[in-house]
């Protein structure tokens, strides 16, 4: 210390003790991995990125949120979106039904394999996310625009009371959401699960 220019914050003596609670805390803080922007954002695996604050408070939500269906694990699960959400359901159900020989547990282990790949792809965690319920979100939502794109193309035929199509705003606005950055699933979730349920005049290579 020099004496000439003395500490003008002195520690007290004798110094206090630090609390096991203090120590605890900053052991969690230091053994936890970031969430909002994961070490995977970092690695060239990385394409779907969380949209910063700062850019939604310039810009509002409607340029970057969701209004009528999720994609991905980024808006999965908001009550919002659950009209959407049972509808994908349905597309699946109906996909199974016009293959006849696929089962859902097929479908279901070819997505297992990808999951931590899939994971990879997100700057955001999905700790919150298990395994299990990964998996079925990246078949569901993959499935649903893979249908969804066949009816379009008339690669398979529309259903004659689905609403999507005969309420035309459902589609539009679907289409629109497919285009945000946020909402997207792995093309390689959806290339994966276009081989599994490709039908025999549809092609399997690639």
């Amino acid at each position: 210390m020099d004496l000439n220019h003395p500490d003008p914050y002195p520690p007290p003596f004798p110094p206090p003790d630090i609390s096991q609670s203090l120590l605890a805390s900053l052991h969690t803080k230091l053994t936890t991995p970031p969430r909002l922007l994961s070490t995977f954002a970092g690695r060239p695996s990385c394409s779907i990125f969380k949209i910063p604050d700062s850019f939604i408070a310039v810009n509002g939500p409607n340029l970057y949120h969701p209004h009528i269906g999720s994609i991905g694990p980024i808006y999965h699960g908001l009550p919002l979106l659950a009209m959407i959400q049972e509808h994908k359901y349905l597309y699946l159900s109906q996909l199974l039904r016009r293959l006849g020989h696929l089962e859902p547990l097929i479908i279901l282990r070819s997505i297992l394999d990808l999951e931590s790949r899939a994971r990879e792809c997100y700057s955001v965690r999905f700790d919150h996310i298990g395994r299990d319920e990964f998996v079925e979100m990246m078949v569901v939502d993959g499935c649903f625009v893979i249908e969804l794109f066949k009816k379009t193309m008339r690669m398979v035929s529309w259903e004659p009371d689905d609403p999507i199509v005969s309420m035309q705003w459902i589609f539009w606005f679907l289409l629109r959401d497919f285009l945000r950055l946020e909402n997207q699933v792995p093309f390689f979730v959806l290339e994966r699960l276009f081989r599994v349920t490709a039908s025999d005049g549809e092609s399997r290579a690639g």
